[in-house]
């Protein structure tokens, strides 16, 4: 049986064969395999080195200083680390400030540390972004008390693809004394980035949306803005004390890789999902009911899209040919509608009826006719269908 095409690379890439070429070789027994803690040998010595090549790549890429890069188990420890971290680090300086503010249609990782943090009686508010997905420094100013202390907001939404600018963003909680993060794992290596320019407090970092392993991230973390950070997993002190544990060396030298080819590669990349999102385009706009959950402002490689009089609950076994996601979450019951649709302004009937098509480094100009042929081929028939299950109901 023939697979279908995959169009969920926002969710998770193949990994690159010079990236997983770095990796075996770190496996091996001829290769940097050790502990890289381990001081008394020569094994751990090429360990440790090749992890702070890999540290060096990381910072290489993002405008930063290695000093600055805390490698974690991936983009949710990074989160974690950058929310709790820091809640706890300011509570333990007798910083009595209580507030958050993030975004509804931030990730779940964001949201649901929010969430605790909110029963141990910190506030959090949840801004509502534009319709096109899009949080503004505004929304932000506008939001910010004395109370405040951290300001969450992702460069790009993992759905919609929407980009806020974070940069400016910074800058209004720089200008108020406000720490502010920023979960990039959407737009690495594809938006500005250049952090230690900017007012950036911290940066959520991973690879797997990049064709790069799973299992591996870092937090960067501003040297100058002296952010008292607290560790939330302890070991033996690893990482300056701020993540315990030994750093598997495959994983963060696989992340450095990654790191690199995308420094050399993202810009022509990006310049090419440009063109295969325009293809894609043209070849569905006709399409009945067809509305772009997007406006210009977004990551090339990921599209939003609903269709109006379509059963949801049928549309993504209905697109057999296509391997993508509703952005919806799913259990054996019910389809729920995708809650970052909803805050856009999406009823449940169009939100359900919702698929999300992401591409990346390998997709060919072939693949997108395939996708295209089946949205022709199917979603009238799907349509069809649907409007005859109603007039028999």
């Amino acid at each position: 049986m023939n697979k279908p095409v995959y169009f969920d690379y926002a969710a998770a890439t193949p990994t690159d064969p010079r990236v997983i070429e770095k990796m075996v070789e770190s496996l091996c027994i001829d290769g940097t395999f050790a502990n890289p803690h381990a001081k008394d040998h020569v094994y751990g010595w090429e360990a440790a080195e090749a992890v702070e090549n890999a540290r060096e790549q990381v910072a290489d890429l993002i405008g930063a200083s290695a000093l600055e890069i805390t490698f974690t188990s991936g983009a949710t420890e990074s989160n974690n680390l950058a929310i709790f971290g820091l809640a706890k680090g300011l509570k333990e300086k007798g910083d009595k400030r209580c507030h958050i503010i993030t975004s509804k249609i931030e990730h779940k990782a964001i949201l649901e540390a929010c969430e605790i943090l909110e029963k141990e009686g910190y506030k959090v508010t949840y801004l509502t972004p534009r319709p096109d997905g899009v949080i503004t420094s505004q929304m932000v100013d506008d939001a910010i008390t004395d109370e405040t202390f951290l300001v969450t907001i992702a460069q790009a939404n993992s759905v919609l693809g929407a980009i806020s600018d974070i940069h400016e963003i910074a800058s209004v909680c720089h200008k108020k004394g406000v720490f502010f993060h920023s979960d990039t794992a959407q737009s690495i290596g594809y938006l500005k980035m250049d952090y230690d320019n900017s007012d950036i407090d911290m940066v959520t970092l991973t690879c797997e949306k990049v064709c790069g392993p799973k299992g591996v991230g870092a937090l960067y973390v501003k040297r100058s803005s002296n952010v008292p950070l607290f560790a939330q997993i302890y070991g033996g002190g690893q990482e300056k004390g701020l993540r315990g544990g030994t750093v598997p060396t495959h994983e963060v030298v696989g992340l450095g890789q990654a790191f690199e080819i995308l420094k050399k590669e993202g810009k022509k990349d990006h310049e090419r999902f440009k063109l295969l999102r325009a293809r894609l385009i043209d070849g569905i706009k006709d399409l009945e009911g067809l509305k772009i959950n997007q406006s210009e402002n977004n990551l090339p490689n990921i599209l939003s899209i609903s269709f109006e009089n379509i059963d949801g609950h049928m549309l993504l076994p209905t697109l057999s040919a296509i391997a993508a996601s509703t952005g919806s979450a799913c259990s054996s019951s019910n389809l729920k509608p995708s809650y970052i649709l909803k805050a856009i302004g999406l009823s449940d009937e169009m939100a359900r009826a919702s698929i999300r098509l992401s591409f990346g480094r390998f997709t060919t100009k072939d693949q997108i006719d395939t996708v295209v042929h089946e949205l022709n081929d199917k979603i009238p028939k799907l349509r069809e269908s649907g409007s005859m299950w109603n007039v028999r109901k």
